[in-house]
């Protein structure tokens, strides 16, 4: 397959047909008998997987093995002869990742896939130089050190990046960040600032709701003056949705668009789809937030679970699509004195890669920008007003 720069139709349509014609055919071939096969392992691109498989949290522990899974289900559906994957379990700590980071180093793998934790991730960026070798994090946290690191995680300043320019292009310019506390992440505020500015919008002003609901109402006050006095056309929500954001959105119903037509627009960068009391939440309708693009999500679930006997944790995309986005360059890598660095500058092709969750691309900032859809809650319902779309512009 070779590398897909401007064809942006042709690319989609090859690329399905690369990660989905299996699952449509039903055809699957065994990994087991795959891993028997003539193909000189001095040939395969060596990937190692940072994985948190065998920690004592369940949960962590489900994720890991999924993760381990849908990179397998990747490489098969990729013809299973272009890379040798070993996994390095992290147990879900960072003393542990380290280590395996250090073995899957002398074990001589050109590019590491994981950790999924941002502490593993930052603890690797600090105490390592990274020479020629690459490293795709799982991790969402878009201010670790990414010298030689991808970030491939759903990032907050992505979700942030997809909702400026859908309001930018509703005419609304003038942005306000509301934070859940004091002392929220600062390195993360000034991206999202960044977000704005790169955006040609306008950065109102940034505050925070009170620990303490009773003082909500205050609070509401205070934000009300600088959001006229700003002519703010939007507030961000940057937090987790809680009772807090629902009170202080109850106390600014009077100036936003739940209930004026003309009101200001409320955002909000979390998963809010997965809190039936935000999507209920009267001073919230008519907000927005963003869903990725869902639309593959059944072929690959039904097919993991054809093949692994269980349902994948539902962030195990992520290594699926970091073992497909190299699958897809791997024809075209040209390896030049060794030079891995060189050999993995496919990864930001500007056409992006067709994944699980939708397209995405990797920027030079190093970080995932993920296509998706802007959702707005209606009546106590999910609307999508924008489409993610199938190609980059």
């Amino acid at each position: 397959m070779t590398k897909i720069q401007d064809q942006r139709n042709y690319y989609f349509s090859l690329i399905i047909y690369l990660i989905f014609g299996i699952i449509l055919s039903g055809c699957v071939p065994n990994i087991e008998e795959n891993q028997n096969n003539n193909i000189n392992n001095n040939t395969k691109t060596k990937i190692g997987l940072l994985l948190p498989i065998g920690s004592k949290d369940r949960d962590l522990s489900y994720l890991g093995k999924s993760l381990r899974d849908a990179a397998l289900l990747a490489k098969e559906d990729l013809g299973d002869n272009l890379f040798e994957i070993k996994t390095y379990d992290t147990f879900g700590k960072t003393g542990e990742g380290l280590n395996s980071y250090n073995l899957a180093l002398e074990e001589k793998n050109e590019i590491i896939i994981g950790p999924f934790l941002p502490s593993i991730t930052k603890a690797i960026s600090k105490n390592f130089s990274f020479n020629n070798l690459e490293i795709i994090s799982l991790s969402n946290d878009p201010t670790i050190n990414r010298k030689s690191i991808f970030i491939l995680g759903d990032t907050i300043t992505n979700r942030a990046n997809n909702l400026i320019q859908f309001a930018i292009n509703n005419n609304k310019y003038r942005f306000a960040l509301i934070n859940p506390t004091k002392d929220y992440n600062n390195a993360i505020e000034k991206i999202l600032i960044n977000k704005i500015l790169m955006n040609n919008g306008i950065f109102t002003f940034s505050t925070n709701y009170s620990e303490d609901i009773s003082e909500i109402s205050d609070t509401a006050q205070a934000i009300k003056q600088k959001l006229k006095k700003t002519n703010t056309d939007v507030i961000i929500f940057t937090g987790n949705p809680d009772k807090r954001m629902s009170y202080l959105a109850a106390e600014l119903a009077d100036i936003t668009k739940s209930k004026k037509e003309l009101g200001i627009q409320i955002i909000g960068l979390s998963n809010w789809n997965n809190s039936t009391s935000i999507i209920s939440e009267p001073a919230l309708q008519n907000s927005w937030f963003t869903m990725p693009d869902k639309r593959f999500r059944k072929f690959y679930e039904n097919k993991f679970i054809k093949k692994f006997g269980y349902r994948p944790h539902p962030k195990s995309n992520l290594t699926y699509d970091a073992i497909a986005a190299l699958g897809v360059l791997e024809d075209d890598l040209q390896v030049i004195d060794n030079n891995y660095t060189n050999k993995f500058n496919g990864l930001f092709n500007s056409s992006g890669f067709i994944g699980i969750d939708g397209i995405f691309r990797f920027n030079y900032d190093r970080i995932a920008e993920k296509e998706l859809s802007v959702i707005q809650i209606t009546n106590g319902q999910s609307t999508i007003l924008k489409q993610a779309r199938n190609s980059f512009p």
